[in-house]
């Protein structure tokens, strides 16, 4: 009997540990939440959430229960059969569970083991706290004693094993995680690139003292720093015809947190300006969507600090109003409003430098300004680059617009693309992106697709620019931010270890941002190597593995790989191409990790090594070509994770570590008189090896949300022409690549050309 009390005592008591367990989490949930409304209101309020939500699930579960003790074992098997089997459809879908059972050759078990970070290590919490709650209650009630019958040693030993796994999944929740694929490779090293021309670090502070202010309209009673303590009076705008879903419980919360309402929403900045008279150009960066409770604007002091003090008035813009919350997210629907509030704010600066007596009258060169975004203010920035242009707002035309500012570059940080509906093409228009391989909020390089939609004009003299950071995250380009680029609990699953530090990420922010800006905003070449190759940055940059692309208007195109189906045919009229010694010969359309097109495509060459005859790709060139001796021969490359070897796992992905090796090949030059001369990648370019990347500290966990783990991200190769010694370069007549037959490999190419080393167009020749 004494037994019986006691196994009684132990359950009652682990029921109240689980309880309690339950209500701690919807606790830690509500503080979570970030409402604004303090941490002791919303730690409260979750758990009262909490505590309610138990109730009523207890009183669920027993009048369940009540019912199971009348109903017929039978009756109760078939319910419980049935209730997995709607499971099973609902996990695996009926057409595919049809698709296997008429198909027995392609079955496979269609479950993947739960992430043991996810629903699994919160059940594991519940259980410890229920069996250390009850274990107690035992020992209390019978000592030692109370162990010693078989039901206490069961009770004892199932203790100890949900404790030790919940031990484990706290471990792992505060642990970093590990790298799986570190890289041995240093994007700088290789051969050195000449640098004696090249100007001052980037991102040493400037000449200029720096002065800081803030400008804002309206209360503002949440940001004193742009209401009562600002430094310029703004103005107030209408916004309502940009974001219709301003409205209900999204509405009435954000009006009841921030005190104003869309129809008077706010033009608020932070600035760091040069003193003097200027006048001076103007970039402003504008923030994406991070919780609009923990504003993101200060983020950009870094930036703004050293780019004034370099001779530019450095805004960084507050749209944290529209940023997502606990009672909603617009999900993109406020893309167009992010825009206009950027060209609102240019408007504003056009005002004060027209305006006499205002402190930064006639200081602003208008003729010279860029716009940089992070996140969705990188979309923000090409949407508002294509509204400048329009006389009316294109999703409701009732919108008249009156810009046209002389916008000359956009700088894309970590940006998204798409979240607003349309597909934006922009022109003649210089572009730089930046994004880290290991972003865990926007985990696909879609600066690409933007870049890709880009042209350039022969002669326009712009360029666009991208660097692939392996190690960089999403967050630590905004001091706000930081490491983890997911909230809590979902950031304890973040495989953080891989990360670059803080300081490096944004010292090559600064680095990259600064030299672009001189480069387009005052026309300074000097600048121009550091985005063909970060070697010439050396001096500056940290030592890690970086992966440019480049290209300008001065790019000549061989073959770009989409002009049609036809694999022999290329871009420039009256070249060919063949192949030899190929395993694999294909073009396709490149994707991103998350299946997305990067909106190009590319050659993918593979070769099995061994016996098989040299691998040669071989374009024809036309008889007018004349290549100057000052051009630049250029194409994209990487490396590719597919196996060469055609009926291979259908993924075509391989663990195989040659497979993961960088790129080398021979570029061979043949003239009409059958001269031939030679260059070595490995002699030219410091090229990464494919970058594989593990989201998540679960394995099973990240192949399920990311999908891969890499993505092509094509490097910038150049080799100038005059390297290639006894060759008639007015007479070309075959460009060749050459692949190493001794090992296995598989590359993807694209944007086979020329260009001109200055950047310039030079008419008919290249």
């Amino acid at each position: 009997m004494q037994g019986d009390d006691a196994g009684s005592n132990y359950w009652r008591a682990a029921g109240r540990g689980a309880a309690g367990a339950a209500v701690a989490l919807a606790a830690i949930a509500g503080l979570l939440l970030d409402t604004g409304a303090g941490d002791a209101l919303e730690l409260a309020g979750g758990a009262l959430v909490g505590a309610a939500l138990l109730l009523v699930a207890a009183a669920v579960a027993n009048l369940l229960l009540r019912g199971i003790a009348r109903a017929p074992a039978s009756s109760l098997a078939l319910c419980f059969g049935a209730a997995a089997a709607v499971a099973t459809l609902y996990a695996v879908e009926p057409e595919p569970m049809l698709r296997v059972l008429a198909y027995p050759a392609g079955w496979e078990w269609p479950f993947a083991w739960p992430d043991p970070l996810g629903l699994v290590s919160l059940l594991l919490l519940v259980l410890a706290a229920a069996a250390l709650a009850g274990l107690a209650a035992l020992l209390r009630r019978g000592g030692l004693a109370a162990l010693a019958g078989r039901r206490g040693s069961l009770l004892a030993v199932g203790t100890v094993l949900v404790t030790a796994g919940a031990a484990a999944v706290v471990v792992t929740l505060a642990a970093d995680g590990h790298d799986p694929w570190p890289v041995d490779f240093r994007s700088l090293a290789g051969p050195a690139v000449p640098s004696a021309a090249m100007p001052a670090n980037p991102s040493a502070p400037g000449p200029y003292e720096v002065e800081y202010l803030a400008y804002g309209a309206g209360p503002n009673p949440r940001r004193p720093v742009f209401g009562n303590d600002r430094s310029l009076e703004s103005r107030t705008v209408d916004a309502t015809d940009l974001l219709p879903e301003w409205k209900d419980i999204k509405q009435a919360m954000r009006e009841r947190y921030w005190g104003f309402g869309l129809d008077a929403a706010p033009l608020n900045g932070q600035v760091w300006a040069p003193r003097g008279a200027g006048p001076f150009p103007l970039f402003l960066v504008v923030h994406g969507n991070h919780t609009m409770e923990e504003y993101s604007d200060p983020g950009y002091a870094y930036l703004g600090e050293l780019l004034a003090s370099r001779g530019y008035v450095t805004v960084s813009v507050d749209e944290n109003f529209v940023n997502g919350t606990w009672s909603g997210d617009f999900r993109g629907r406020e893309m167009p409003l992010r825009a206009w509030l950027l060209l609102e704010h240019l408007k504003l600066w056009r005002d004060w430098n027209a305006t006499a007596g205002h402190p930064f009258a006639g200081r602003i060169d208008m003729a010279r300004i860029a716009l940089g975004g992070h996140s969705r203010g990188g979309e923000a920035i090409s949407i508002a680059h294509a509204f400048n242009r329009l006389p009316h707002y294109p999703d409701d035309a009732t919108v008249t617009f009156d810009y046209g500012f002389d916008i000359r570059a956009l700088v894309s940080i970590a940006q998204i693309d798409r979240r607003y509906r349309r597909e934006l093409e922009l022109a003649n228009v210089n572009f730089l992106a930046l994004h880290g391989s290991y972003d865990g909020d926007v985990y696909s390089y879609h600066g690409l697709r933007q870049m890709n939609r880009i042209t350039l004009d022969a002669g326009s003299r712009a360029f666009k620019a991208g660097v692939y950071i392996h190690g960089a995250n999403h967050g630590q380009f905004n001091t706000v931010w930081g490491r983890e680029d997911t909230g809590p609990p979902d950031a304890w699953r973040l495989n953080l270890a891989p990360l670059i530090a803080g300081e490096d990420q944004r010292r090559i922010a600064q680095v990259y941002i600064s030299a672009f800006l001189d480069a387009t905003l005052r026309e300074d070449p000097a600048y121009r190597p550091l985005f063909r190759d970060p070697r010439a940055g050396a001096a500056w940059l940290p030592d890690l593995v970086y992966v440019p692309q480049f290209q300008d208007s001065s790019f000549v195109p061989v073959a770009r790989f989409d002009e049609d189906l036809d694999v022999r045919t290329a871009s420039m009229a009256g070249a060919a191409i063949e192949a030899s010694g190929f395993s694999v010969w294909r073009e396709e359309e490149l994707r991103h990790r998350d299946e997305l097109p990067q909106g190009t495509s590319a050659l993918v060459l593979g070769w099995t090594g061994g016996a098989q005859a040299e691998p040669v790709y071989s374009i024809s060139l036309p008889d007018n070509l004349v290549v100057d001796t000052d051009a630049l021969f250029a194409l994209a490359v990487s490396a590719s994770t597919e196996r060469p070897v055609k009926g291979g796992d259908e993924d075509g992905d391989s663990d195989d570590e040659d497979q993961a090796r960088s790129p080398a090949f021979v570029v061979e030059l043949e003239d009409a008189n059958g001269n031939r001369a030679s260059v070595r990648s490995e002699h030219h370019a410091a090229l990464a090896p494919p970058l594989r990347v593990r989201q998540l500290k679960n394995e099973a966990a990240t192949e399920d949300e990311y999908k891969s783990d890499w993505e092509p991200v094509l490097q910038n190769f150049e080799v100038p022409v005059a390297e290639f010694r006894g060759v008639d370069l007015a007479a070309l007549r075959y460009l060749r690549l050459r692949f190493d037959r001794g090992s296995p490999g598989v590359v993807l190419i694209d944007d086979i050309g020329f260009r001109t080393s200055t950047g310039e167009s030079s008419g008919d020749s290249t």
